[in-house]
């Protein structure tokens, strides 16, 4: 990731008093991993209930319908999971600098974002077309790579600082 962003951005994250103030703090950094880890599930909630329905499984209600239903909650998922993981990552972004797992769950991201969009933006996408089910799949398989690279990350830490190797 520092081959891609200047190393004076991550000097400049681990600099500003919210990274230093999660830093000092005993439990900053686990609360806030917390509330990341729910939002996460809110915003794979309803991703999976639409995922799912263009994919021809769970509830028998119009794709649509599903979306328009569970795209408040997605989005508070979302918001949830982005203005804890902001800090997150500035609080330690020297450690996410070389990441591998970090760098590959950022591109899954943006592609998971791009992916639904697309859909939400062609409802012909959702009434289960090939192109629609192979976005859907696609999307599930990047949503649940975010979260398996998620944790990819802790462990590549954990493992850096000795623990667990």
């Amino acid at each position: 990731m520092s081959h891609i962003l200047p190393g004076a951005f991550f000097r400049w994250c681990m600099s500003t008093d919210l990274s230093q103030l999660i830093r000092g703090s005993r439990w900053g950094f686990a609360v806030l991993e917390t509330i990341h880890i729910l939002g996460f599930g809110v915003l794979l909630g309803g991703i999976c209930l639409v995922d799912l329905s263009v994919l021809g499984f769970g509830m028998r209600q119009p794709a649509g319908r599903i979306v328009r239903d569970a795209t408040r909650w997605g989005l508070a998922g979302l918001a949830v999971a982005a203005v804890t993981g902001i800090p997150m990552f500035m609080s330690a972004a020297a450690l996410y600098a070389n990441s591998i797992p970090f760098l590959v769950k950022m591109i899954m991201l943006i592609a998971s974002v791009v992916l639904q969009i697309v859909l939400y933006k062609f409802p012909a996408l959702l009434n289960g077309s090939t192109a629609g089910k192979v976005m859907a799949a696609a999307s599930l398989l990047c949503w649940f790579g975010i979260a398996y690279t998620g944790r990819a990350i802790a462990f590549e830490i954990l493992i850096g600082i000795g623990i667990g190797s």
